[in-house]
């Protein structure tokens, strides 16, 4: 097994048993799944498949890019403050894959919770409609593909400010990261007037920006400094 998988499954394991976590993501699919879910067809005369398709694909996009954004402070951060990435630091595994084992493990767990909101969204849409409503296939591969790509993104960049910056620097670099891409997707997702603006074009496009970004910072964690690490510990 190699660095990044023993991490991986160490990370996600503590996501798994952390009561507040669960908690958190539970309440976070149940409240909003339900909630966007009373707003599908309530914008005019939009066929129920975009209205919905529209709401898939911003709520999945929030939620997992929200989670994503408070677990990599739990994942990184924490264990900065608490003095367990000196531990870590002792291992004989290489930064890149404690960072990448760590990025991996929060977007998977926060896209659970996306997903999850996404199908109760859509089975309450579906009971009230009362047929099978589904989103057009664009959104159905960006809740799929493009939403772990992204909240992949999200947490990579903030896991790699997190490891080499203070405190103070993460808190201004987290806001500076989460806010545009949250006010991106939102624009995108919708026009002025509420109808349907997410394309295949679009899609793909988000899916290979986040990709290409993946690819430099796993380029860029092969050349994290051990000794930035430890200057920058609380």
């Amino acid at each position: 097994m190699t660095g990044a998988a023993i991490v991986f499954r160490k990370e996600l394991t503590e996501l798994a048993t952390t009561r507040s976590t669960i908690l958190t993501g539970i309440g976070f699919a149940v409240f909003f799944g339900g909630m966007y879910s009373l707003r599908v067809g309530a914008g005019g005369p939009v066929p129920l498949a975009k209205s919905l398709g529209s709401m898939l694909f911003f709520l999945t996009s929030l939620i997992g890019l929200f989670l994503g954004y408070t677990m990599a402070a739990q994942v990184f951060l924490r264990e900065k403050t608490d003095a367990v990435i000196e531990t870590l630091l002792c291992a004989p595994i290489r930064l890149g894959e404690i960072w990448l084992g760590k990025t991996v493990a929060v977007a998977v767990f926060a896209d659970l919770f996306a997903l999850s909101a996404g199908v109760l969204m859509s089975v309450i849409v579906s009971l009230r409609a009362g047929s099978l409503a589904t989103a057009p296939p664009e959104v159905i591969f960006h809740v799929l593909v493009g939403v772990p790509l992204l909240t992949a993104c999200l947490v990579g960049l903030l896991g790699f400010a997190q490891l080499l910056l203070g405190m103070k620097e993460n808190r201004i670099i987290g806001l500076a990261l989460f806010v545009p891409i949250f006010a991106g997707l939102y624009g995108l997702g919708y026009t002025s007037a509420g109808a349907f603006a997410v394309s295949w074009n679009k899609v793909l496009l988000l899916s290979l920006v986040a990709v290409a970004v993946l690819a430099l910072l796993l380029r860029g964690s092969h050349h994290i400094s051990r000794e930035r690490i430890v200057t920058s510990l609380p």
